[in-house]
């Protein structure tokens, strides 16, 4: 003789839904957690601008934009990769270029999650200067402490025979955690306008004539505008180089590119990168989870004293 089940109650099943809403709701909570804490880890992420690359550090809940380039489209793209709708807040925007290359900036000037705005150098005079209205402007190196961890430096520089009420002059941004940096140039030839970083991870490019600059700031990693230079030109550019990038990234408009600061460097994402290190012998980068990520250690510093810009 069997016994027969107790019949499912309206309870049963109201017990069984909440105790499957609390474990959902739980696992929910955590996995955003665990994104907000990666999206506020301290980092850099450069954005495909069009012509440019624009960049985000991130420090916390502090943010500064360095913002270029001719595609506001692609910025905008680029720029959903690594800030969600929920985390807008922009403390410092960082205006650079000029005539078409402000189109970027300009859209970035007209987000009302901007706290403050200001141009690396005045503006030279052009249809979109004149839609800024009125702009502050730099005439010196500026120091900015973003946050607790990150500390970033901008300067300008002009070219010698540039008329600054036309040209927008060279721009240099350092960007530091500790004894790690990533340098970011305009172009290729702004290199030969600032005296170089020691000890620098990561190299990055804004604009045109990328390759111009390696050799004037070397570093361990490069990254470049996909619009400057095509895979093939950027393996060939550094063929023949004194000291070969161990890695190459190319960031293309509407794409962002993220680096995080880690212990001892800086680590590179999953994304396709071209391994430069078959033109010379591998010293500054070493495993880190093959699959998911890579590590660029920092360099190890020429002397005991600490330069800085």
């Amino acid at each position: 003789m069997t016994e027969r089940a107790d019949p499912i109650t309206w309870r049963d099943l109201a017990t069984t839904a909440l105790l499957v809403f609390v474990i959902t709701l739980v696992g929910c909570v955590a996995a955003f957690a665990f994104w907000l804490q990666d999206l506020s880890a301290p980092q850099v992420a450069f954005l495909g601008s069009g012509n440019r690359l624009s960049l985000l550090v991130t420090d916390g809940p502090a943010r500064l934009l360095v913002a270029t380039g001719d595609s506001p489209i692609d910025y905008e793209n680029a720029l959903t990769h690594v800030r969600p709708i929920f985390a807008r807040r922009v403390d410092v925007l960082l205006v650079a270029g000029s005539g078409s290359t402000l189109l970027v900036p300009l859209a970035a000037h007209g987000d009302a999650h901007v706290r403050a705005s200001s141009a690396l150098a005045p503006l030279p005079e052009s249809p979109e200067t004149d839609a800024f209205g009125s702009m502050a402007a730099f005439s010196a190196p500026q120091h900015i402490r973003l946050g607790p961890s990150i500390e970033v430096t901008v300067e300008t520089a002009l070219p010698f025979g540039a008329d600054a009420a036309v040209d927008f002059p060279a721009w240099r941004a350092i960007i530091e955690r500790g004894d790690t940096r990533i340098v970011a140039l305009s172009d290729g030839a702004a290199a030969t306008l600032f005296p170089p970083v020691p000890g620098a991870s990561v190299l990055a490019v804004s604009g045109d004539d990328p390759a111009a600059a390696w050799d004037l700031s070397p570093a361990v990693g490069f990254v470049a505008n996909a619009e400057a230079i095509s895979g093939p030109e950027m393996r060939s550019a550094f063929a023949e180089s004194r000291r070969t990038p161990e890695w190459g990234f190319r960031v293309f408009p509407g794409e962002a590119l993220r680096l995080r600061f880690v212990e001892g460097g800086v680590e590179l994402p999953s994304e396709p990168a071209q391994n430069l290190a078959d033109l010379s012998p591998i010293t500054g980068i070493i495993p880190n989870q093959p699959a998911i990520s890579r590590r660029v250690r920092r360099p190890a510093p020429l002397s005991r004293a600490r330069t800085r810009p």
